[in-house]
């Protein structure tokens, strides 16, 4: 394998909130809310297979030269034994384009992003993404955005959040023969997003959340599910308030997953009150997304007041929707 002679670049991508209702693993909108990496390799090379584990290779290579901004630095502090994803993926990715499994002797990394962790906004999908970019760059000198969603879904599994991280907007993800295939879906211009994210993350991770949820639905649940989606799909496209408001309504994984939200009822009623026409989980939670049109920040302010009224401190955030998806420059 070779690698090209691009030896410094700055990835940048943004947030993702995943599933919104009934979308469940098929539905991601892209928030400009972003990790950003200015990260620089040696000309040296050394194998992969020098080492025991790749592990080895991040303490030694990447791990002294990592520096942190932003939700990372605390995270890092808090984890400090815990590779970070982006180095993993980047590992991740270079195994898989094989077959020499070279890596550089040193990665630099600046890595500094706004995105919360752990709060169902697709941080681990944008480190994925970064890191996959990254290794695209290391190997090729260029990063196709197709390249690039192939080695992120292959490595996280999330194809949702990676497809909306790496091509930005409202994205679907299809399966056409046997492979995810990002399909990105015409959104009103005139519909924001409102968030509040938790300031305590949760307990359950997205894995353990999935096993609450459960293996079959009745058929009518099912048919149902089908309709909201297409009920949401419709709305978005159009922005007809009660098209949002019928398509939110989720049989899946809202109705298990809602109860580990404080005050989850209350933060609904609070943001549809301010003037949200539709309000569900972001991701597997805990942050909440509204959708609706104009100022959303009283909306916001409705669902950090309502987690407030619950003993939860809440952000109240209003990205606009990203369009752009990765960034790649060259330094």
């Amino acid at each position: 394998m070779t690698s090209s002679s691009v030896n410094k670049v700055r990835i940048s991508v943004p947030a993702s909130s995943a599933n919104l209702g009934p979308g469940f693993d098929v539905l991601a909108l892209a928030l400009d809310v972003r990790l950003e990496a200015t990260v620089e390799w040696s000309a040296e090379k050394v194998k992969l297979h020098d080492f025991d584990d790749p592990l080895d290779w991040w303490h030694g290579a990447v791990e002294p030269n990592c520096n942190y901004g932003g939700t990372l630095l605390a995270f890092s502090i808090e984890h400090p034994a815990e590779p970070n994803l982006l180095a993993t993926a980047f590992v991740k990715a270079v195994l898989r384009g094989g077959p020499e499994y070279h890596l550089p002797k040193e990665l630099k990394a600046k890595i500094t992003s706004d995105i919360p962790i752990a709060q169902g906004l697709g941080s681990s999908a944008a480190a994925t993404v970064a890191g996959a970019a990254i290794a695209e760059m290391w190997r090729k000198g260029k990063a196709d955005k197709g390249d690039v969603f192939t080695d992120a879904n292959e490595i996280e599994g999330h194809p949702d959040n990676a497809a909306a991280a790496t091509f930005g907007g409202l994205q679907a993800v299809l399966e056409m023969a046997g492979e995810a295939q990002p399909t990105p879906l015409k959104m009103h211009e005139d519909l924001r997003v409102a968030l509040a994210v938790p300031d305590q993350t949760l307990k359950e991770s997205t894995g353990a959340t999935r096993s609450w949820l459960p293996e079959q639905l009745k058929r009518t649940e099912a048919v149902s599910n089908q309709r909201a989606l297409l009920t949401l799909m419709y709305g978005l496209k159009t922005g007809k308030p009660e098209a949002i408001a019928a398509g939110f309504d989720d049989r899946l994984h809202v109705p298990h997953r809602k109860a580990m939200i404080a005050g989850f009822d209350d933060i609904v009623e609070s943001a549809i009150e301010a003037g949200a026409y539709g309000v569900t989980i972001s991701g597997a939670g805990g942050a909440m997304i509204a959708i609706g049109k104009g100022d959303m920040q009283p909306v916001a302010d409705a669902m950090k007041e309502a987690y407030e009224r619950h003993g939860m401190q809440a952000q109240a955030l209003t990205p606009q929707i990203d369009k752009d998806g990765l960034k790649v420059e060259t330094l």
